[in-house]
């Protein structure tokens, strides 16, 4: 199995393209592609190459593809209403008193837990895109990962949910909201009871800690880690750094104005 560099355990083949033995130090019984031969590892396999990113996305394209489509081939719960025109991939886990609207398609290797609702032309577990250069060729890396959605979450029409790479998922966990038309990249994860408004979007690998609220057309940027609850990124920012500290952030790229201090007029009010 391909696996991103921390999800990797035994058996699994993965990359590295550092040379700072920590960030490495927990492989075990794997194989690993890299640029230079480490000392100390426990039982890894190591290719030496001097690509390793490159070699990995070519090897990505080697696995068998499972994100098949066939009618029936999914297993739903009670209650469910999916209109007559979404598509469903092989194996895709369904909850109870889910809906899927118009034209939708969830791709296998998808969970969706219950009382979720997924509007009208939106598309759960895409592929991303990401690519290195072989020369004057880009090579792309085909995402094998999936995309779990908790409880209680509502995905806006036109929304769009990137799959993990290799064994990644993206995540949604319980009371997610969704206006129309959000992007997710690949591998974020997205706490419960956050609020994202029309258009917001996220890069890869991005984090965003509970009860945050992503304001319209914001962004949070590839690998961007939200650390504290109650964030909240104003309409239009961009956040190109990691948070680590509660309140309102806006501009881009964004900076913090004020605190939350639990007290924010005409914002929601998540908390119970």
């Amino acid at each position: 199995m391909l696996s991103i560099l921390k999800n990797a355990g035994e058996g699994c083949i993965t990359y590295y393209v550092g040379d700072n033995i920590e960030h490495i130090s927990h492989l075990k019984d794997c194989k690993l592609i890299c640029k230079k031969k480490f000392e100390g590892l426990n039982n890894v396999v190591q290719i030496v190459v001097n690509d390793p990113q490159l070699h990995f996305y070519k090897l990505s394209h080697k696995v068998r593809d499972t994100f098949i489509f066939s009618d029936g081939g999914y297993n739903i719960g009670n209650a469910c209403q999916i209109h007559k025109s979404a598509v469903i991939g092989l194996g895709v886990k369904i909850g109870n008193n889910v809906s899927i609207g118009p034209n939708s398609v969830i791709y296998s290797n998808t969970e969706i837990g219950d009382n979720v609702q997924i509007g009208a032309n939106c598309t759960i577990g895409a592929e991303g895109m990401m690519w290195v250069w072989d020369d004057d060729v880009k090579v792309f890396l085909k995402q094998l990962g999936g995309v779990k959605i908790g409880n209680d979450c509502i995905v806006g029409s036109n929304s769009s949910i990137v799959r993990g790479s290799a064994n990644e998922l993206t995540i949604l966990e319980d009371g997610v909201n969704m206006a129309p038309g959000c992007c997710i990249g690949h591998g974020t994860f997205i706490g419960k009871q956050t609020h994202l408004a029309n258009n917001a979007s996220t890069g890869g690998s991005s984090y965003i800690s509970p009860y945050s609220f992503i304001g319209s057309s914001a962004v949070v940027s590839s690998g961007v880690t939200i650390k504290v609850e109650d964030v909240v990124l104003g309409a239009g920012s961009v956040i190109t750094k990691s948070v680590y500290e509660s309140g309102v952030y806006v501009g881009s790229p964004a900076r913090k104005i004020k605190s939350t201090k639990g007290k924010l007029t005409g914002m929601p009010k998540w908390r119970r």
